[in-house]
């Protein structure tokens, strides 16, 4: 249930990339793509929280 909420945030960064002001489209993106692959990690066992 962790690492779905974490992929629902990562989502929500990712594509609302352009929707936004306070960061540029490549940082929004780049910070989406992070969170998701944290919360793949997550999934995967790799880290626990």
């Amino acid at each position: 249930m962790v690492s779905f909420l974490i992929g629902i945030v990562g989502a929500a960064f990712t594509l609302g990339a352009y929707s936004q002001t306070w960061m540029t489209p490549t940082q929004s993106i780049t910070t989406g793509l992070v969170t998701l692959m944290f919360g793949l990690l997550v999934r995967e066992g790799f880290i626990s929280l």
